[in-house]
């Protein structure tokens, strides 16, 4: 396998700081409680409901890469169809606009927040704890990247050459693997949350239209996602499609009628089966990630 695939795709890194707003405590302090080689403490800088806020708005810009994007071996960084880039970047804009706001109304409450700590902590209350210019505790930045093998006019040589071209095929044939498990993992899951939802316990279940919702989105965005043109899983979720449209256009008949209802059961558990068994069938190997500059020349996409 060649750099064909940052023909279709690039990488993306996010990278997200928040401040703990926790400190440990001294172990001098420690000691008057017992012995400090048993004892490890912490002590909360401000209430930590403040901060949640801001902590779920990377937990969703998280998400959304993970939506988006597929696995990379290297920590970090995600590969993302070519196709997702401008809604990735658009969406990117809104979540750091929304952490920037917060940043700013908690940095506004930041004197309150450390009054209210200084009486809740008592003695173990320390100024020195806090920073001066709280706004640079916090990050939200993102960057598009390409990877590729550092060509031969460059100062490498041959023999390193050769071995650096050698690691980066390692690397794509790691990153094929990682995606098309990836996809077929995400596949089974859905596959099963709408399975329990549809056919699932004793009783017939009312459908709901937003029970369809995860599968929906799955589906949608399969064929940007497929990079690696995995095609065992494409026929599996051409399989799914169908029997969505027949959950989504029967309801009722699917919630009350026996025939269809049974059929449907059987159609899911088919499904499952099929693609359990594609996920057992995939290589197992696990390469030991060195740092990422190891791995190949990562280049800032245009």
């Amino acid at each position: 396998m060649s750099n064909d695939i940052f023909k279709k795709a690039c990488l993306v890194q996010l990278a997200t700081s928040c401040w703990t707003g926790a400190k440990d405590i001294n172990q001098s302090l420690m000691g008057n409680l017992g012995n400090t080689e048993w004892l490890k403490g912490k002590k909360l800088l401000v209430n930590p409901e403040v901060l949640s806020p801001l902590k779920a708005t990377i937990q969703m810009a998280r998400k959304l890469l993970q939506r988006y994007a597929l696995p990379f071996p290297i920590s970090g960084l995600h590969l993302v169809p070519k196709e997702s880039i401008d809604e990735i970047d658009n969406r990117l804009e809104m979540f750091q606009s929304d952490f920037m706001n917060k940043v700013n109304s908690f940095a506004e409450f930041y004197v309150d927040a450390r009054e209210e700590a200084k009486t809740a902590l008592g003695e173990l209350f320390n100024d020195t704890d806090y920073p001066q210019d709280i706004r640079t505790k916090f990050k939200f930045e993102w960057r598009f990247m390409l990877l590729d093998v550092p060509t031969k006019a460059t100062f490498l040589s041959p023999e390193t050459y050769q071995r650096e071209k050698e690691k980066f095929q390692d690397l794509m044939a790691e990153t094929r693997e990682l995606a098309i498990a990836a996809l077929r993992e995400e596949f089974s899951e859905v596959i099963t949350h709408l399975s329990d939802k549809v056919t699932g316990g004793d009783k017939p279940k009312i459908l709901r239209s937003n029970m369809t919702n995860r599968i929906n989105e799955f589906l949608d965005g399969f064929s940007e996602r497929n990079l690696f043109q995995d095609d065992k899983l494409a026929a599996l979720v051409d399989e799914a499609r169908t029997l969505v449209k027949t959950v989504n256009g029967n309801p009722y008949a699917v919630t009350y009628q026996d025939v269809l209802r049974q059929k449907v059961t059987s159609d899911f558990a088919n499904l499952k089966t099929a693609i359990d068994a594609a996920i057992d069938e995939m290589p197992r190997r696990r390469i030991h990630l060195d740092a990422g500059a190891d791995r190949g020349n990562l280049q800032e996409a245009a």
